[in-house]
């Protein structure tokens, strides 16, 4: 990304917490859930839901773009 947005004009997510709490749902008992794992997030007009998988694919742009360290490729081999 080369051109970084203004502070004031970003609408951030940030994750929905109750009590000071992450809200996260485990959904592994469930039949109809494609994803296990889902972070409840907020932003300033809307709730939604990342699942993990989501979350993942955005560290892997994040590692290829040089925005995070390189993870070792057996941590990656150990998620599939």
């Amino acid at each position: 990304m080369t051109k970084k947005l203004k502070a004031s004009k970003v609408n951030r997510a940030t994750p929905k917490t109750e009590q000071g709490i992450w809200r996260v749902e485990d959904h592994t008992e469930g039949d109809e859930c494609v994803e296990e794992l889902q972070f409840a997030m907020k932003d300033k007009y809307h709730e939604f839901s990342l699942g993990l998988s989501v979350v993942l694919e955005c560290l892997v742009v994040a590692e290829k773009e040089g925005f995070v360290p390189p993870l070792p490729e057996n941590w990656w081999i150990q998620l599939r």
